[in-house]
C-alpha cells in the first residue's frame, strides 16, 4: 500500500511539474487572450512586407477566420478569406480545416497546422510550426515560427476613412495624381487625374477594400499604378496615422511611404 501511495504521489507530483511549467511559459489565459483580432506580420524574426500580412480572428466558436491574398487562378488576386477550426489545449494549438485559394493554393485542400506558443503576451504571440500538413500529407512549412500582434479589441470602424483622399507624396515626392474614395460596404474607387480639376475612375469594374485598424488591403482591377494591367491584384498598406482634424493620413508599402489629404465626404 505504501508503494501505490507512493507511486501515486509520483505520478501527481510529476504532472503538477509538467503544469507548472507549461503555465510558467504560458500562463493560464491563452485559450482567452487568443479570441481576438491578429496581424501576422513576421516569419522566422523576418518583417513580412504589407502584401504577404495574414489577418487571424479567434472566435469563442472555436473558428478562425484567416484573411489574406486570394489566388484566383494563375495571375488574378483578391484579398478574401478561409473559416477554419482550432483548438488549445496547454501550450498547443491546431489550426485545421479546408483552405479554398489562400496562400497560393487554387483548388481546395485540407490542412492540419500544430503550433507551440513560444511567446504568449497580451498583444503579441509568437508561434512555433511543430506539424504542417496538407491535402492529408505532412509538408514543408513556408516558415517555421509565425509572429502576430493584436489589434485592440474595438478598433475605429472603417468609417474613419469614408470619404475622398488624395494622394499628396510618394517618398517626398509630389503624387497628387491618383485619388481614393473608400465607401460603406468595403467599396473603393480609385481615380487619376485627367485635367486641371477633373479625374477619372481606374479600371473598368468595382475595387474594395478591408480595414484593421492600422492596416488596409485593397483588391483593384485593371489598375497599372497600384496592381497589374488588365488583371486583378492586392495593394496593401500599413496606416501610421490619421487625423480627422487636420485631413492627413500616412501610409506606407514595401518600403515606400505616402501622404494624403481629405479632400470630401461620398
Amino acid at each position: 500500500m505504501r508503494k501505490v501511495r507512493a507511486a501515486l504521489l509520483c505520478v501527481v507530483a510529476s504532472a503538477a511539474i509538467l503544469l507548472h511549467s507549461c503555465n510558467a511559459d504560458n500562463p493560464a489565459y491563452p485559450r482567452e487572450n487568443l479570441k481576438a483580432t491578429w496581424i501576422v506580420d513576421i516569419h522566422d524574426g523576418e518583417a513580412l512586407d504589407e502584401r504577404d500580412y495574414t489577418v487571424m480572428t479567434f472566435s469563442s466558436s472555436g473558428l478562425v477566420n484567416y484573411e489574406g491574398v486570394l489566388t484566383l487562378d494563375s495571375s488574378n488576386y483578391q484579398w478574401g478569406e478561409n473559416s477554419l477550426r482550432y483548438d488549445i489545449y496547454c501550450c498547443d494549438l491546431s489550426i485545421y480545416g479546408t483552405y479554398s485559394g489562400l496562400f497560393g493554393y487554387l483548388a481546395e485542400m485540407e490542412t492540419r497546422q500544430e503550433y507551440s506558443f513560444i511567446v504568449n503576451e497580451d498583444s503579441l504571440m509568437t508561434l512555433g510550426v511543430d506539424v504542417w500538413s496538407m491535402g492529408g500529407a505532412e509538408a514543408a512549412s513556408p516558415y517555421s515560427s509565425m509572429t502576430m500582434r493584436k489589434l485592440p479589441q474595438s478598433y475605429a470602424a472603417a468609417d474613419t476613412l469614408y470619404g475622398v483622399w488624395q494622394f499628396n507624396t510618394r517618398n517626398g515626392e509630389d503624387f497628387s495624381g491618383y485619388r481614393l474614395q473608400f465607401q460603406p460596404e468595403g467599396v473603393l474607387t480609385v481615380s487619376r487625374r485627367t485635367g486641371e480639376n477633373s479625374w477619372e475612375m481606374m479600371g473598368d469594374s468595382t475595387d474594395y477594400y478591408s480595414f484593421y485598424y492600422d492596416f488596409m488591403a485593397l483588391t483593384v482591377y485593371d489598375n497599372e499604378e497600384f496592381g497589374t494591367s488588365g488583371k486583378w491584384d492586392v495593394k496593401c498598406f500599413s496606416i501610421d496615422s490619421v487625423s480627422g482634424r487636420t485631413g492627413r493620413m500616412a501610409i506606407r508599402s514595401g518600403g515606400e511611404e505616402f501622404m494624403l489629404s481629405y479632400i470630401s465626404a461620398n
